[in-house]
């Protein structure tokens, strides 16, 4: 089986949960433009499309098992599954994003919506689009390209963590899964302890994060290529956990 194939093979199974997901999220939409209706223009929202990088991320966590099955039984390398896989991320988050768009430009007709990038990138302030009535989401070409490839990249970042973080469990025995589980909590806790003892330290460790993710300099392009080498590292990271991944029975 050819990467174009395992490409379509993807894309098919992701496409009947893309179509749930979309008709779910149009209806809270409009559920929520009727419920504002008596509010007199004043009521607004913000960052809907989240919810589409919180549902990639949940799709990505299904990606692998089974189609990793059907793969296997059709002798299809470990490589090209992975790397075939890897390629149908893309399209499906190319496509989602440009939904993405389409649905927050509709929407702001009847109701203030500014995106992340809109709060984050766009020098609109973290408060201004929501006290002012009067707050106009900017639809030139620019903005609408930057919001694109911003919306795209993060939803790459999210299907692939989905991707790897499914591979870390199945490869791990029940033990290491329950590690594997509370890390986060872990590494909170360490963190919290770290920046009391080494505030310093956590200074700089967050001066970084602004930097890679363009925060103090309102640079999109930061945070775009930030997802990108993201999605490349956890993809690298599959693909060395995939190497001798087995059919596991039961």
């Amino acid at each position: 089986m050819k990467l174009k194939s395992i490409i379509k093979y993807n894309l098919n199974s992701l496409k009947a949960s893309i179509a749930i997901y979309y008709s779910i999220f149009i209806t809270v939409c409009v559920a929520l433009l009727v419920l504002s209706s008596s509010s007199n223009g004043s009521a607004s929202s913000s960052g809907l499309e989240i919810s589409s990088a919180i549902f990639i991320f949940v799709a990505g966590l299904n990606l692998f098992k089974e189609n990793f099955y059907f793969m296997k039984s059709n002798n299809v390398s470990r490589k090209d599954f992975l790397y075939g896989t890897a390629a149908s991320m893309i399209p499906v988050a190319l496509f989602m994003s440009i939904i993405d768009i389409i649905i927050n430009r509709i929407y702001n007709i009847f109701m203030r919506n500014p995106t992340i990038y809109d709060m984050v990138y766009a020098n609109i302030g973290s408060g201004e689009w929501y006290s002012s009535i009067n707050w106009v989401q900017n639809n030139s070409i620019g903005t609408l390209f930057n919001s694109f490839m911003f919306q795209a990249s993060v939803c790459l970042f999210a299907i692939s963590l989905g991707f790897l973080i499914t591979i870390i469990y199945y490869k791990c025995n029940s033990f290491m899964k329950v590690v594997v589980s509370i890390s986060p909590v872990v590494v909170s806790i360490l963190t919290n302890i770290i920046g009391t003892i080494y505030p310093n330290l956590m200074i700089n460790i967050n001066k970084f994060i602004n930097s890679i993710f363009g925060f103090n300099t309102q640079n999109v392009y930061s945070a775009i290529l930030t997802f990108v080498i993201l999605f490349v590292i956890f993809i690298g990271i599959s693909r060395l956990l995939t190497r001798k991944a087995i059919i596991k029975q039961g």
